[in-house]
């Protein structure tokens, strides 16, 4: 069976444990950890992630954030997006808090559309991380997103985890995390 077969099992036991409503988005987040070299793989198989959501009677909506970068970048008026081009360190100064808060408010905006009768039972699986790797941590969107989203988020992460530390792409320092852990291990 290859590691994501092992990985859409582990997801689907894990999505089938009754969701518990009164705990902090920290507590409602699971990492979905791969290796980076399985990113093309995972994302063609998407789907049966969404069919095991579905098959455990949860709602599913994709937040991708692969063209994020340039998404935010077309906010910027065209000089100002010319310059910051043609020096990158401007970008990366760019890149925090401005990158990271935008992302916390287009994920905050797709929780928003939900309604409210659906929203606890959704799960809003987000992909593309592999896109912000050279701008910015995923814990400073995640803390920028704060305490007040409603659902669950699935953060299709691509590195590794030993306990609750999480190393993105297996690079950078990881960080301790309140999240749950899917693996094709678990």
């Amino acid at each position: 069976m290859s590691r994501i077969d092992q990985l859409v099992q582990s997801y689907r036991r894990h999505a089938a444990i009754p969701l518990k409503q009164s705990v902090t988005i920290a507590e409602r987040t699971w990492f979905v950890v791969y290796s980076p070299d399985d990113e093309r793989r995972l994302r063609s198989r998407l789907a049966e992630f969404e069919i095991a959501t579905k098959d455990c009677g949860l709602l599913w909506r994709e937040i991708d954030l692969t063209d994020s970068f340039a998404r935010w970048l077309d906010t910027f008026d065209e000089e100002e997006r010319g310059s910051s081009l043609a020096t990158p360190s401007i970008v990366e100064d760019y890149a925090r808090p401005g990158l990271i808060n935008f992302l916390a408010e287009a994920i905050r905006q797709i929780v928003a559309l939900v309604p409210a009768s659906e929203v606890d039972r959704t799960v809003f699986a987000v992909t593309g991380l592999m896109e912000l790797y050279d701008f910015i941590h995923v814990s400073e969107v995640m803390d920028a997103l704060g305490k007040n989203v409603r659902g669950v988020l699935v953060l299709f992460f691509p590195g590794e985890r030993e306990e609750n530390t999480y190393r993105f792409l297996g690079a950078r320092t990881g960080w301790d995390y309140l999240a749950t852990p899917i693996t094709s291990d678990s």
